[in-house]
């Protein structure tokens, strides 16, 4: 074990990467409308708008075969790419930088640090996102029955991408990545929710408008991950969104040089 991978420890990598496994998870989310002009604004060029101009925020926590065991949020964007549906990912949370290198070096996926709890009192359920002192997310849904079990197959948009080291241009065409993520779900839950989405300079969660709110849905699952490129997209179009996945830095100065 090193620095230098033996071959030994390659094919393990190799193994455990082809075979990625989450476990364990329990998921609270909740869908909402927004105007159409705010999801094309938001998606990449090459992605069309669902059917709907939906979005949906999740809290969970999970355990894995690769990144061990971490608490998560995300916000995703219904879309599609040449017919075929899912969803793109606008942003997401993770506990630990274990999980934000897996799925940000490997599925692009648009991670940063942020604590993320769930909460169960009998039909009661709670999540919340923090960010740096601030409360980002709030979901609160009141649980009917357990209307498990099912089996379901979900699927991501991500963007694998690099920036120059000025930040004024990407180091090449970013890919657009696709993952599908078998389910295996033991338990379903939904009822009527609450959402509160407050936002920063660095995460304007604030700017994604409620038009219509759904019910929350709770899940207890287990899944298999996959990921695949789908190809090359235009470098200048999707500047501005990646430099939106980044927390903005001109309001992070501390301090500069004098003279």
């Amino acid at each position: 074990m090193g620095y230098r991978r033996t071959p030994e420890e390659v094919a393990a990598v190799r193994a455990t990467l082809a075979d990625v496994e989450f476990v364990g998870g329990e998921s609270l989310s909740v869908d909402f409308l927004t105007r159409p002009e705010i999801v094309r604004d938001i998606l990449p060029a090459e992605l069309d708008p669902g059917a709907e101009p939906r979005l949906t925020v999740q809290v969970s926590r999970w355990r894995s075969n690769c990144v061990g065991d971490f608490a998560a949020s995300a916000v995703y964007v219904s879309a599609s790419h040449a017919g075929v549906a899912g969803d793109y990912v606008l942003t997401m949370f993770m506990d630990d930088d274990v999980p934000l290198l897996f799925g940000r070096d490997l599925y692009g996926e648009p991670k940063k640090i942020g604590t993320s709890t769930l909460w169960r009192n009998d039909g009661h359920m709670s999540g919340v996102l923090e960010r740096h002192g601030h409360r980002l997310v709030e979901i609160e849904a009141d649980l009917g029955p357990d209307r498990g079990p099912v089996e379901v197959l979900g699927r991501n948009f991500n963007v694998k991408y690099e920036l120059e080291p000025g930040g004024g241009a990407l180091a090449g065409p970013p890919t657009l990545m696709m993952a599908e993520f078998g389910q295996r779900t033991t338990v379903v839950r939904k009822g009527p929710a609450t959402l509160r989405l407050t936002g920063t300079v660095h995460d304007p969660l604030d700017e994604l408008e409620v038009v219509e709110l759904r019910d929350a849905v709770y899940v207890e699952t287990g899944m298999k991950a996959t990921c695949v490129p789908l190809g090359a997209m235009d470098a200048d179009a999707f500047l501005p969104l990646a430099l939106g996945r980044s927390d903005y830095w001109p309001a992070l100065g501390t301090a500069r040089l004098p003279g």
